[in-house]
């Protein structure tokens, strides 16, 4: 038998090759999972590039129609859509974002992927996505442990077979001494060694083939995934479009039409697919009459792979009908070749219509302005009479209220207004004195230069303060006018809360101004409402009239609060005073028409009910009084932010 020492060297000689072995093995795993790295990012790269060069098709439309409102909502619904996206952006040629959607709980780890899009060679725009690599660094992952185990498993199959080697080579003396039967055993547990080692290895190997089957199938159920999810949104896009849009290949054939095109042109979809363009929509003129296909513009596109605008032209519906469109046809080119082409179209029927209409309406218009200017004074007449008529039902009582806020609002103002105006009277009368004194002074010839030169400081003085007391004025007028604009009117409009209310209070002002009360408003600076500002204007002054009018004794001095803030979608509106209150009875009957505690003052008992009018009726509200005796009274109004079908 062999010595200690001898089978020391042999077993050192066997982890020797295992280590080296197993350094090879370790090298080959890193370039596969490099060569695997690459080739995942590549695809995934690849399959950003698609997704934006389809982006790129989708906005190319809105883009020449400035439709940025669409761009933005496209944009935005793509990036939650899709959880790889961490930032998309439109950036406009100037380089400056238009639209951008950013995730903030994206990983750390993304890359980068731009497309342009052209028109005409033109750049329009450029769609820049960052996408996660979360993904592909998973899959690398899992790569570098399965490559790994391999390697390791690999190595140690091939230390085994050494070691038998060697084995058999350095006991070779020793087994000739061992009987013949030791022999044969010693040869059928080498053989059955072996067959396991092939076993091994075969197992091995079929693990592989069928790990690597698996993720080909994977890609493969990925790739479907992704194509079938973009077919989704295309045929959603087709849906959703309110144009006709159909598609033709290069000899003219109708590919596909969306669901508007079907109902404007009255077709079924199999009637259309397969056939020609010029047989059925589109091969009349106005008038009905045919024409060929070398003039048909739709042909040209696909003909001679140009854009076309057609503008106005006339399509035929099943029903033979002839109705006016426009419409543009694009073709679809790969590199150099045409693939066919798209052409929107959109049924103007409305809009020619609507334009002889508004003709006929220019013409009427003219008619009747000579015809009104002609009966002028009979209009005014029966203006009057009809005028007499409404002061004598509750209607007008109620207008009259209306009225007689912005009668006081007028006199506030007027009074704010003297002031500016006073100043600027007297500058410009001192300025007109001097004038005079030393134009004298020049025709006498007895000017001297410090005269001229006091003249002209005077006036820069003078100009200076009648440009400023001029602009306060102005401004105090404008504020003025967009609050009396709105008290009066009835419009709609998009309205900053605070800075109006800074305008109703500057008009409020003169009133106040000598009762020792205070007026304080707690709201958002950026809050904006879709609503009537006329109406909130009313609100507010009836609120501050009726504390001054009931809440307060003698030169009691109090606070008046009024706090505006969001809940959900609708706006929380809260008026409070710290006065005497009322008790329950006089809550309930708060909102009751002619309904007052004051009428030796002058009180309509109108004001709060004018108020409940607005709230309900006009701003789709509701409103709510809380008070106690002694404990001043608050009103809490809740209503939309938004008027339903407001713009």
């Amino acid at each position: 038998m062999q010595s200690g020492p001898q089978q020391g060297r042999y077993s050192k000689a066997v982890m020797a090759f295992m280590a080296v072995l197993f350094f090879f093995m370790v090298l080959v795993d890193v370039i596969i999972a490099r060569h695997q790295r690459n080739f995942l990012f590549s695809r995934a790269e690849e399959q950003v590039r698609r997704d934006l060069q389809l982006m790129a098709v989708n906005l190319l439309e809105p883009t020449l129609k400035y439709d940025y409102d669409w761009i933005h909502g496209f944009v935005r619904r793509w990036g939650e859509e899709h959880p790889e996206v961490v930032r998309l952006a439109a950036i406009g040629p100037e380089g400056r974002d238009l639209f951008a959607f950013s995730r903030p709980d994206a990983g750390a780890k993304a890359f980068l992927v731009e497309e342009k899009v052209h028109f005409q060679g033109k750049k329009l725009l450029t769609l820049q996505m960052v996408a996660s690599s979360g993904e592909v660094d998973a899959l690398l992952r899992k790569l570098h442990w399965q490559l790994g185990l391999a390697s390791f498993f690999l190595t140690a199959i091939a230390g085994i077979a050494l070691w038998f080697t060697l084995k058999r080579i350095a006991f070779a003396p020793l087994e000739k001494e061992i009987g013949l039967r030791l022999e044969t055993e010693q040869q059928l547990a080498a053989a059955h060694h072996r067959l396991e080692e092939r076993v091994r290895e075969r197992t091995a190997d079929l693990e592989d083939a069928n790990l690597l089957l698996q993720k080909e199938v994977a890609v493969r159920h990925a790739a479907e995934a992704q194509f079938a999810r973009l077919h989704r949104e295309y045929e959603l896009i087709l849906k959703s479009a309110g144009e006709g849009i159909y598609g033709l290949d290069t000899e003219g054939r109708i590919t596909f039409v969306n669901l508007a095109g079907l109902q404007i042109l009255g077709y079924d979809e199999a009637e259309l697919i397969g056939k020609h363009l010029h047989d059925f929509p589109h091969h009349v003129r106005w008038d009905g009459e045919p024409y060929g296909r070398g003039d048909c513009p739709v042909c040209a596109a696909y003909g001679e792979g140009r854009e076309n605008h057609g503008g106005e032209s006339y399509f035929a519906r099943k029903d033979g009908s002839v109705f006016p469109v426009d419409f543009v046809c694009t073709p679809l080119v790969e590199g150099e070749t045409v693939m066919g082409t798209v052409v929107v179209f959109e049924d103007i029927t409305v809009r020619k219509q609507a334009e002889r209409d508004l003709l006929a309406l220019t013409e009427t218009l003219e008619r009747r302005v000579m015809e009104r200017t002609a009966r002028l004074d009979a209009a005014n007449l029966e203006l009057r009479e009809t005028l007499g008529q409404l002061e004598q039902t509750q209607a007008q009582l109620v207008q009259s209220g209306k009225m007689a806020a912005l009668g006081d609002l007028v006199a506030g103002v007027a009074h704010e207004i003297n002031t500016p105006v006073g100043v600027g009277v007297t500058a410009a009368s001192h300025l007109e004195n001097k004038t005079r004194e030393i134009v004298a002074l020049y025709g006498e010839g007895r000017m001297k230069r410090s005269d001229l030169d006091r003249y002209l400081a005077l006036c820069q003085d003078a100009a200076s303060l009648i440009f400023s007391n001029l602009h306060r004025a102005a401004g105090l007028i404008r504020s003025f006018k967009q609050v009396a604009v709105d008290q009066s009117g009835e419009g709609r409009r998009t309205f900053r809360v605070k800075e109006y209310l800074a305008e109703v209070c500057l008009s409020l002002r003169p009133v106040l101004k000598n009762t020792g009360h205070r007026l304080e408003i707690s709201c958002p600076e950026d809050l904006e409402l879709n609503s009537y500002p006329g109406a909130l204007s009313q609100i507010v002054t009836n609120f501050i009239t009726n504390s001054l009018t009931h809440a307060y004794d003698g030169d009691q001095a109090g606070i008046l609060l009024v706090e505006i803030g969001l809940e959900g979608g609708n706006v929380r509106f809260c008026y409070r005073d710290d006065g005497k209150g009322m008790t329950e009875d006089l809550v309930r009957h708060a909102f009751d028409p002619f309904f007052t505690t004051n009428r030796e003052k002058g009180g309509s008992g109108l004001g709060l009910h004018i108020v409940y009018n607005l709230v309900t009726q006009k701003l789709l509200g509701s409103i709510t009084c809380e008070s106690k005796p002694g404990k001043g009274t608050s009103f809490v109004l809740l209503f939309p932010a938004a008027i339903p079908g407001g713009v």
